[in-house]
């Protein structure tokens, strides 16, 4: 296709102006699985970054399989290298094992259990493009809230971090009480809005380092890190009162809405087994959450004991 240009000469070029140099390309480690699902973490061309559990590597990995100093990345103009820092798990490169390799553009890192890390080069506008590809894999897309996906991976790492270091974890199960009478009665779209106010009413009662997700129709779910039984019940009542002191406004009339949580507490795991453990502490609060609806709802129950998978 030929274009004609401001001095009446033309052109062959699809594109006028051209895309910038590799070098105004900044190299970017994206993660696309793991308990950090949708995290960049910028490199610095010329600097090894390891990567590993240890507060003081360059990229932390909350992943339980990751080793504290698991692996290196270094970047330069001539290209990236991954580097095996004898970790225990290994480090594999599109699904090889290796100890010391050159990455290409585009190649995929894992380490430990379920950390798999992107290699790619951004400009600004790329970088945001994959910003916003990475936090809508994260996030219920209602809501805004953390999705089922990495709420299981979240919950893995911080039971894993419980077997490590023995500090307790709180899981609340939260479930919005007779939430089909809302949408039977006004219709799917004051369902929706109910949901999230109840997921906005939540937000502001759960910490800030707090992970807050959105399991399913009705269904929410808290992660507490160090946080025991008392700190746990003492949680749940706050979000119990803040969404009965809310109203939703729907065409002219306001909605009561009440939800009822399950809590279960995690004191020490002597062998955390990936899948099973976490299964255990869901069934728990799951257990908890049934007994608190049971007693009429605006709730909450409690496992009968702290566990200690």
């Amino acid at each position: 296709m030929s274009l004609e240009t401001k001095s009446g000469e033309t052109t062959d070029s699809w594109s006028l102006v051209p895309r910038g140099p590799q070098a105004d390309r900044r190299p970017y480690l994206l993660v696309l699985s793991g308990p950090q699902l949708g995290e960049m973490f910028p490199v610095e061309r010329g600097v090894e970054l390891v990567m590993g559990r240890d507060a003081d590597c360059h990229i932390r990995l909350r992943d339980p399989g990751a080793s504290r100093r698991h692996a290196s990345f270094f970047a330069s103009s001539d290209g990236a290298r991954v580097r095996d820092l004898s970790s225990q798990n290994g480090t594999y490169l599109d699904g090889t094992r290796v100890s010391d390799c050159r990455v290409q553009e585009g190649q995929r890192i894992h380490m430990g259990m379920h950390s798999t890390l992107k290699y790619l080069l951004c400009d600004d506008l790329e970088l945001e493009y994959q910003k916003r590809i990475a936090e809508g894999a994260l996030q219920d897309p209602l809501t805004g809230l953390y999705n089922h996906r990495h709420f299981k991976q979240r919950l893995s790492a911080e039971l894993a971090a419980v077997q490590r270091h023995g500090r307790p974890l709180s899981v609340l199960l939260v479930d919005v009480d007779d939430f089909h009478r809302v949408n039977d009665a006004h219709g799917q779209l004051a369902g929706d809005e109910a949901l999230k106010m109840i997921a906005h009413v939540i937000k502001g009662a759960v910490r800030r380092e707090d992970v807050l997700a959105r399991l399913g129709s009705e269904d929410f779910a808290v992660l507490a890190r160090e946080t025991p039984a008392s700190g746990g019940r003492a949680l749940a009542d706050r979000i119990r009162k803040a969404v009965e002191r809310s109203r939703l406004s729907f065409r002219g009339q306001d909605l009561a809405l009440t939800v009822t949580a399950g809590l279960a507490v995690v004191t020490s795991i002597a062998t955390y087994e990936p899948g099973k453990t976490d299964r255990a502490v869901l069934a728990a609060a799951e257990s908890a959450l049934k007994q608190g609806k049971q007693a009429g709802g605006n709730g909450f129950g409690s496992a009968p004991a702290a566990i200690s998978a």
